[in-house]
């Protein structure tokens, strides 16, 4: 009994070691490290199959230090006669929305949405770094961002997007020479001498940078000078100057002039054409009544309709006008019943 007891522990254990394993191993996989460096070996792959390496130089995962103390990384580089490549990789799923020159774009997975940095803004700091510390104008790099994931574009995909191994013909659609082969042998120097060490001790120090230069962002936000200014300093007793003699109150300023009342064509063109009207009834706005009928049209023999206009003053006109209108533009004065006002 007791051996029996043993092994089923022992299996217990077994499976208990194979179901943490297998969360550890789901944890590594979700994680954004393990989809970078994944995304990246994917794009290495393809650059080595499609590309030709005596006309293209392909360097991975360049950690360079800018004149002002700072680092850059730069995920691929590709250096060629056609000019110089400058690969942002970003391994991501879901549908992605965003345009060319949104500040971010946004991610949609299932029913959970996510906001981040544009890559083709940041992949523009690669650039003018590069343009920095090789001396290349910025016309001869060229911006390109590599989705290696299975994500897909609900809106129109940027021309420097592409996805996976369309990286490939992307770069070879470049056809015109901008650099000479020496140029592109003292760029390779440049980049192989200036480049920092690969290792995990660059990697660390680049993202304490990163988080340095996020946080003095924070710091230099309005929204935080805003909430340093309201607090009041304490203040300092002064003492109170007399108070002045009280002035004269200005005169009122006069009353403006009434605006001009705006054109109104159809209750103009109503009243012109009923002669000899009455005095308008001064009521707010008659209750609805139902009009007796009345004689066709005596121009076209149309029937007629029963038509209102509010004057200015509140009061309302009474008409028959035809019912072709504007064919017809016949119009006749309705006697107006008016129920009184209760009190």
């Amino acid at each position: 009994m007791a051996a029996m007891w043993q092994q089923l522990h022992g299996v217990m254990g077994l499976w208990l070691l194979l179901a943490v394993g297998l969360a550890l191993l789901s944890g590594v996989l979700r994680s954004a490290r393990f989809k970078g460096w994944l995304g990246e070996r994917l794009v290495r792959r393809w650059l080595a199959q499609g590309l030709d390496p005596q006309h293209y130089h392909a360097l991975h995962d360049l950690t360079l230090r800018l004149p002002d103390g700072s680092t850059t990384q730069i995920d691929h580089v590709v250096v060629s006669v056609h000019g110089v490549f400058v690969l942002e990789t970003k391994h991501l799923q879901g549908w992605i929305f965003g345009a060319e020159r949104q500040k971010d774009w946004t991610q949609t997975f299932y029913r959970h949405r996510v906001r981040f940095q544009n890559p083709l803004r940041q992949n523009w700091r690669h650039l003018k770094a590069l343009e920095t510390l090789l001396g290349v104008p910025l016309a001869h790099l060229h911006s390109v961002v590599v989705l290696t994931g299975t994500a897909q574009f609900k809106t129109a995909m940027p021309a420097q997007v592409v996805q996976g191994a369309a990286v490939v013909p992307y770069v070879r659609s470049f056809n015109a020479q901008l650099l000479a082969p020496e140029a592109v042998q003292r760029i390779l120097q440049q980049l192989d001498a200036q480049r920092l060490a690969p290792t995990r001790a660059t990697h660390r120090a680049h993202v304490a940078h990163l988080r340095q230069r996020h946080v003095r962002a924070e710091g230099a936000s309005p929204a935080s000078t805003r909430v340093l200014a309201t607090v009041p300093a304490t203040p300092t007793p002064t003492p109170t100057p007399p108070a002045p003699a009280p002035e004269p109150a200005p005169a009122p300023a006069p009353a403006p002039a009434a605006a001009p009342r705006p054109p109104r064509p159809l209750a103009d063109a109503v009243e012109a054409a009923i002669p000899g009207r009455a005095e308008p009834v001064l009521h707010p706005e008659p209750q609805p009544i139902t009009p007796q009928a009345a004689a066709p049209c005596p121009r076209c023999a149309a029937p007629l309709v029963a038509r209102s206009v509010s004057r200015d003053d509140g009061a309302w006109l009474h008409f028959w006008r035809c019912q072709r209108f504007p064919e017809c533009r016949h119009m006749q004065p309705r006697a107006a019943q008016v129920l009184p006002l209760q009190e």
